[in-house]
């Protein structure tokens, strides 16, 4: 035990800061590689010599180690950290002589190994391999002091004591190998490793479950300073203690990637751990692709799925009954409001036009719905003020994504207030003519007399010309008819009279018009202007002009066609060649070649 001490003392005290210090894991096939080469062809004296300074390295080692540590209890803050970084190289000057003597002994053969050197090394291992235990233990203990030390720390002045804890973390995990490497070099000297396995395994499962716990601590800190963040953006305080967490959880992720490694090639079970990294981590390629971690993550989802319907299921069933209940009951009262609101608007027989008074049907069928919604929100704990003011952003937004649609939104308030028409009219719009179908805040459809349906924007609708052909009760037929000028005029408008007396559809009220109005080309025209219903407009129209053509042909007044006198007047040979004479004649080039051509054949 006296001749552990030093080893044991220059371990604990070199871990805390050494920064400057970091020898990479060797792979025991790699240093059985070396071992061999260095070997290859060596006499047994070679070998001995070998062996020989080796074992004077770890005497001196040893001893070197005993004069820092006898120096460091007297030393300067300064020295202190010098002395305990010269006291941590020494420490693994000792395992790297030892590591290569184990080697030495293993590869060599028998005859080449010098005499009392493979039980001196076997000694050595047996000594050394609870101290390597031993420092695992003290450099957990003391990762443990820094993190007390770190808790009591300002946010913004923990970087030190973070860096820290990453260069021990990374220490131990280096001692960790070295372990599973001491192992491994026992079973190859032929030791007995039983104890010393048993031992590793438990260092092992219990670095595992503690990092198990860290991961854990340090995903559901992570999910409440973002919480903070979101509620108070900016804060400096959550912010770096986000930036520390994050930190710390990669360092622990690495760290338990080590330790499960180690844990598979002991034969460890590891899935349920890899799951847990997979989930810290947000490696999802990594845990998929182990059918094992897969399963378990698997596990571990249905397990979180069991035991929130365990803990907070029967309150959540209630609260979704709730609101399943609060819609169902603000359909109704939207359905029951629908109905009210329109009997209610047939009973006032008030003068609105069909747009307005859907438009108020559907508001408050939408209103209803849309308060259900919100309280329905309410009652499963979301804030409605955050949602309210994105709804507000994204209105802006869609603002000025969509001023085609506000204008003839713009458009359809208009027509709304000031009512050119309304639905089943018949109307004239942008040069259509048609029956208005539906009306919308944003279009109008229109089906015209030979059955195509045409949507037209309000926008085009409000900026142009709108006839409408049924906005009145009433509408006055013109219609024109033409007698021949050898007709009696006297006899022709009393027939015309009795035609308009006869039909039923023509209204006394306004008294129906007949009158000479033009002297045409060829007849006399008459305007007859009967008044009638605005839906028997056509009727009217069309029963008067076929009226007119079967009485007029019965009184024997002709429908004269278009006519034109052409007179003729002939004129004698005198007359006509003083005619000739006096209209200037003018030749062309064209007509001076003629006439040369002529005199010439004559």
């Amino acid at each position: 035990m006296t001749r552990r001490l030093p080893i044991l003392t220059a371990a604990a005290v070199g871990i805390l800061l050494l920064t400057l210090v970091s020898i990479p894991p060797m792979a025991a096939q790699e240093q059985e590689s070396e071992a061999e080469q260095a070997l290859a062809g060596a006499t047994p004296e070679q070998v001995g010599e070998r062996a020989a300074a080796l074992l004077a390295r770890l005497a001196a080692t040893r001893a070197q180690t005993r004069v820092y540590r006898d120096r460091l209890a007297a030393a300067s803050a300064e020295d202190s950290l010098v002395l305990r970084i010269q006291l941590a190289n020494s420490r693994d000057r000792f395992l790297e002589s030892l590591h290569e003597l184990a080697d030495m002994v293993v590869v060599s053969d028998q005859d080449t190994v010098p005499g009392g050197l493979r039980d001196r090394v076997e000694t050595v291992f047996t000594e050394v391999t609870p101290v390597v235990w031993e420092v695992i233990g003290e450099l957990r203990t003391e990762i443990d002091g820094l993190r007390a030390l770190r808790s009591g720390t300002a946010p913004a002045d923990r970087s030190g004591l973070e860096d820290q804890i990453a260069v021990l973390t990374s220490r131990l995990d280096r001692y960790y190998t070295l372990g599973r490497d001491h192992i491994q070099k026992l079973e190859a000297l032929g030791q007995d490793t039983v104890e010393p396995r048993a031992t590793f395994t438990g260092l092992l499962a219990a670095r595992a479950d503690e990092l198990s716990g860290r991961l854990d601590l340090a995903i559901l800190r992570v999910g409440e300073l973002d919480t903070r963040l979101r509620e108070i953006p900016g804060d400096p305080d959550a912010t770096a203690l986000l930036a520390s967490t994050h930190k710390d959880l990669g360092v622990n992720a690495t760290s338990q990637r080590t330790v499960l490694d180690l844990m598979d090639g002991m034969g460890m079970p590891t899935e349920e751990y890899r799951a847990q990294l997979v989930i810290a981590t947000q490696d999802l390629a990594s845990g998929l692709s182990d059918a094992k971690v897969a399963a378990a993550l698997a596990r571990r989802a249905w397990g979180r799925v069991t035991s929130w319907l365990a803990e907070s299921g029967p309150t959540a069933l209630v609260k979704l009954l709730i609101v399943v209940l609060i819609l169902l009951a603000g359909r109704f009262l939207a359905l029951l409001a629908r109905r009210v609101v329109e009997k209610s608007l047939e009973k006032a027989k008030l003068d609105v036009s069909e747009l307005l008074r859907r438009m108020v049907i559907q508001t408050t069928h939408t209103a209803i719905i849309v308060l259900t919604v919100l309280v329905a929100l309410a009652q499963l704990g979301i804030t409605l003020g955050p949602m309210l003011a994105g709804f507000g952003v994204i209105g802006l937004i869609l603002g000025f994504a969509m001023q085609d649609s506000l204008s003839n939104l713009a458009a359809g308030m208009m027509i709304l207030i000031n009512r050119p028409y309304d639905t089943g009219d018949v109307v004239e719009i942008s040069g259509v003519l048609g029956r208005v179908e539906h009306m919308s805040m944003v279009s109008t459809r229109l089906l015209t007399l030979d059955n195509q349906r045409l949507e037209v924007p309000n926008s085009k609708v409000w900026s142009d010309v709108i006839k409408n052909l049924t906005d009145q009760k009433v509408r006055r037929v013109d219609l024109v008819f033409g007698i021949s000028y050898s007709d009696d005029i006297p006899h022709a408008e009393r027939v015309l009279n009795e035609i308009l007396a006869e039909n039923e559809f023509v209204l006394d009220d306004p008294e129906p018009v007949v009158r000479v109005h033009a002297l045409g080309e060829s007849s006399v025209d008459f305007v007859v202007r009967p008044w009638v219903k605005t839906a028997d407009y056509w009727e009217v129209h069309w029963d008067v002009t076929k009226a007119v053509k079967m009485r007029f042909d019965e009184e024997g007044i002709s429908i004269p066609f278009p006519q034109r006198d052409v007179r003729y007047y002939p004129l004698n040979a005198e007359h006509q060649s003083e005619m000739v004479e006096d209209i200037p004649h003018h030749s062309t080039g064209a007509e001076q070649d003629a006439d040369e051509i002529a005199g010439d054949e004559r």
